[in-house]
């Protein structure tokens, strides 16, 4: 509970679409560091690879996952139909499920695709070049999507009326709730 009542204190007002970009960024970062190890570059700075890992995508990167999967919740706590909450969030594990095996799948492929071998002789000659497509690449990509999938509303923002219609521009201000630290 203690990094939901963090979340809520940090982000709790932030906008949906600035929030997803933060995350995205950070997780790009994190990502540049693994390549800075997979190259040794740590090494050559002084930097022991136990301590490069902390702020690499294994570590870092679950952290931010779960602040970037805070917001996808809460949107769609907002958007989902009243009594149809269970079967939305089953649905909602169930396609996170899918897609955590699909993109299971592809990372093989794609590491054999990229000729990078773990088994004697091993070859790791082309990592980082698959690391930069598949963790700094591709999540760029998702971030002019936001444009299109994402409200440019603040979490604390009523979205849609009790009739399941968008809430009108005017009305936004008023539905709006106070963050929690903002009320002392």
């Amino acid at each position: 509970w203690v990094g939901i009542v963090l979340f809520q204190w940090l982000m709790g007002d932030w906008n949906f679409r600035t929030l997803f970009w933060v995350t995205t960024v950070i997780q790009i970062v994190a990502s540049g560091f693994d390549m800075l190890m997979i190259s040794r570059t740590n090494i050559a700075w002084g930097i022991s690879d136990k301590a490069f890992y902390m702020f690499g995508d294994a570590v870092i990167g679950n952290v931010v996952g779960m602040f970037g999967l805070m917001p996808m919740l809460v949107l769609t706590s907002k958007l989902v139909p009243k009594g149809l909450e269970a079967t939305t969030y089953a649905l909602l594990a169930g396609f996170q499920n899918f897609g955590g095996v699909v993109s299971s799948q592809i990372g093989i492929y794609a590491t054999q695709f990229a000729g990078i071998k773990t088994k004697d002789p091993c070859d790791f000659t082309n990592l980082n070049t698959l690391v930069f497509v598949c963790h700094l690449l591709l999540p760029l990509i998702n971030i002019p999507l936001t444009f299109i999938l994402i409200p440019n509303k603040r979490m604390t923002e009523k979205l849609v009326d009790d009739d399941g219609d968008e809430v009108p521009e005017q009305a936004e201000t008023e539905g709006a709730m106070e963050h929690p630290a903002k009320a002392n």
